[in-house]
């Protein structure tokens, strides 16, 4: 597909790609068995979900999947940005995998759909140069001598101290991103509520994608002081009962206060209009055979229609990210790179 017009690609931004590359690869932790994903690492089960295209949509909104109604089996990997402990402050992912959808995809072939949202409205980098900046404090972090003197304190939260002072504390605005970013508390995947944060492509429009839960169809929550607690959260209310989404779109309604390029600034003065229904019946999603798959499972958000194409330098830079790490990752695991069927997903669930 052409650039969108008000895409603005700098004249280095390759270069600051490949950049972004070998910074991730560098920022891969290789000494884990299986090696696990460079973000987003620990996934709390592998839950069944189906999504259902609303019937009633305005003509505007009928582009790609949306075009008709319709019913999409899919998987959704919940995650951890970073902690590994559930009970500290952390960024969540939401991962959705949609299969059956025909036609050509913009990245690889196959029948799957990738959707990748977080629990806060925008990006913590608001451009490629940015993002280079900050993966540069975060190596400089894990190769400088301060964080390992720091014994008393986590490894993480040593580094990410290293990486405030040499860095953000230069960088307000992302400060304060990365800091509410960090500041999530949820008791369960199934009550927040996630965005895209970056732009994507509805047909002719420009927007951004959110879910909403269904929060009153959760069954009462018995609170568990684990590590673990979001992935037994996860289990309990599944396994008593089924839980939904709204799958919600925001379409830029003024170029000028909604940019393209610039995800770190929340979109404001349009509402969300709801596009479809992510419905997840009653199910465990935490057996050790589903927790492998999810473990080795990959997204990927150029994996879509090109009615959905992704927009914006961010994004383009997230294409090459994704590919290489999932590509060295796979191979550190000594496992081939697979897009799985509905079929293979769905044995698992009535294994």
């Amino acid at each position: 597909m052409t650039n969108h017009p008000d895409e603005a690609i700098p004249a280095n931004e390759a270069a600051l790609i490949e950049r972004l590359v070998e910074q991730s690869l560098e920022l891969l932790d290789k000494g884990t068995v299986p090696v696990f994903r460079g973000q987003h690492p620990k996934h709390h089960g592998c839950v069944r979900a189906e999504f259902q295209v609303d019937s009633g949509l305005d003509a505007g909104l009928r582009h790609g999947l949306f075009a008709k109604p319709g019913r999409f089996p899919a998987v959704i990997r919940f995650s951890n940005a970073a902690m590994n402990d559930d009970r500290k402050g952390d960024g969540h992912g939401m991962a959705i995998k949609l299969f059956d959808v025909p036609g050509d995809k913009l990245l690889g072939t196959g029948d799957t759909h990738d959707f990748v949202l977080l629990d806060h409205p925008v990006f913590f980098a608001g451009s490629v140069s940015g993002y280079v900046d900050l993966f540069d404090a975060l190596i400089n972090a894990k190769d400088s001598v301060l964080p390992k003197l720091a014994f008393f304190l986590p490894q993480f939260i040593a580094e990410l101290g290293h990486v405030y002072f040499t860095y953000l504390r230069h960088h307000p605005d992302q400060l304060a991103i990365m800091k509410a970013m960090m500041a999530k508390h949820p008791e369960t995947p199934l009550n927040q509520r996630f965005w895209s944060t970056t732009p994507y492509r509805l047909g002719p429009h420009v927007v951004r994608w959110s879910v909403q839960p269904h929060a009153s169809l959760l069954k009462p929550l018995k609170p568990v002081d684990s590590p673990d607690k979001l992935r037994l959260a996860l289990a309990q209310q599944l396994g008593e009962g089924e839980a939904a989404f709204d799958f919600m779109v925001q379409l830029r309604t003024d170029p000028a206060t909604m940019p393209i390029e610039d995800p770190t600034r929340e979109w404001t003065g349009a509402s969300m209009r709801k596009l479809a229904t992510l419905h997840i019946p009653k199910q465990k999603p935490d057996t050790p055979e589903l927790m492998e798959f999810c473990e080795h499972l990959s997204f990927n958000i150029w994996r879509c229609l090109p009615e959905h194409e992704p927009l914006g330098g961010i994004n383009r830079a997230r294409r090459a990210i994704y590919e290489a790490v999932s590509r060295k990752r796979h191979e550190l695991n000594k496992r081939p790179e697979h897009e799985p069927t509905a079929k293979e997903f769905l044995a698992l669930h009535k294994a």
